[in-house]
């Protein structure tokens, strides 16, 4: 069973909120989708973008298929607004089969996971940093305040992606997966996000620990993020289940206050009595038949 918690804030410097996300439990899907910020109308791409996800995905799509498809969208609608030009939008998606999920992204929006043994990102971001990071060219140490950090090389909108990039995985009992924008990691490390989830006592403390922990960082940004846990379904039988429940007594219906009751020693011993009764009347059946046969 998956449990959720999904949360998006303005922040405390950013005139309005440009990111959307999708929380859909019955489907298994979430999307986090964060509007390129200086780009006119990453609202509006965000908000396509994430109503595209849902659509494509309800309909059969996989999450590389509905990221393109999300892609078209934007293109399209720049196409018929020209007003709109420039807005682009970065999406993290996951799509749960069961305990199992399907990934895929596009910009520097993020998933974790979160497990008893550490913090993990599935995901490796499309900026300037990271891809001075895996040419060598800046050293690990350098990589989180680099100013690449804000400078995206893929995004919706603007995409020059071959393929979406996609990752598999699966939640075990007590496993969390986090999706969310960069207003959460640049204000929080890893690390801090990891105790936070795992000192919380539930799904909902620890996103809210979350939020309150960037407000007080200052929330230069947006901040959406989605909180998702994997439980083991668990229909343990207790035997407060058994009180109160319905019999019939003497043709009425009685509520048996006890879920032990006593043995009834008579109506067995009457019982076994009807046996050899029964038993006799079977031979004489039987014997009746192949007489007159």
């Amino acid at each position: 069973m998956l449990e959720s918690k999904s949360i998006t804030h303005q922040g405390l410097v950013r005139e309005r909120n440009e990111d959307s996300l999708v929380n859909n439990e019955s489907l298994g899907l979430w999307v986090i989708a964060d509007g390129v910020g200086g780009n006119a109308h990453g609202d509006v791409a965000s908000q396509l973008v994430v109503q595209t996800i849902e659509r494509s995905v309800r309909q059969g799509a996989d999450l590389g298929t509905a990221l393109i498809k999300s892609n078209e969208v934007i293109t399209s609608a720049v196409q018929r607004q020209p007003e709109l030009v420039g807005m682009a939008t970065t999406a993290v998606a996951c799509h749960f089969h069961g305990h199992q999920f399907e990934l895929a992204w596009v910009g520097d929006s993020r998933a974790y996971l979160i497990d008893s043994n550490g913090i993990y990102q599935l995901t490796r971001d499309h900026n300037r940093a990271n891809q001075l990071l895996e040419t060598g060219e800046i050293e690990a140490d350098e990589f989180r305040d680099h100013p690449g950090q804000h400078e995206l090389t893929q995004a919706l909108g603007q995409m020059s992606l071959e393929r979406i990039p996609k990752n598999l995985g699966e939640l075990h009992e007590g496993d969390f997966l986090l999706l969310c924008t960069d207003g959460l990691t640049g204000v929080m490390t890893d690390e801090a996000i990891y105790k936070v989830v795992q000192e919380s006592k539930t799904i909902d403390a620890a996103a809210d620990v979350l939020l309150s922990e960037v407000l007080d960082g200052g929330a230069p940004d947006n901040v959406t993020f989605s909180l998702i846990q994997f439980c083991e379904e668990t229909n343990k039988i207790k035997a407060s289940d058994f009180k109160n429940v319905p019999q019939f007594t003497n043709n009425k219906l009685t509520i048996a206050n006890n879920y032990r009751r006593p043995f009834d020693q008579n109506a067995y011993i009457k019982h076994c009595k009807k046996r050899p009764m029964l038993l006799a009347l079977i031979i004489f059946s039987i014997c009746f038949l192949l007489f007159f046969m």
